[in-house]
């Protein structure tokens, strides 16, 4: 099952994990807005799937939107 989250929840599940991240929810809505990872439209809302944001930041390949 997918775990779906809100930019700000994702945010909190990734800080979770490591405390000293440098990600933003900034950066997570460019990477969304980008395709770049997997996410849902819902009104002005923006959802998440966090596993799609892990495999990204642990793929190798990757370049950041700016």
């Amino acid at each position: 099952m997918q775990r779906i989250r809100t930019i700000k929840e994702t945010l909190q599940m990734i800080k979770q994990e490591d405390p000293n991240t440098g990600l933003s929810e900034f950066l997570i809505r460019k990477l969304a807005d980008g395709y770049k990872i997997r996410s849902i439209k819902t009104g002005k809302k923006v959802l998440i799937d966090y596993d799609s944001l892990l495999a990204f930041l642990q793929s190798k390949d990757y370049e950041l939107p700016m």
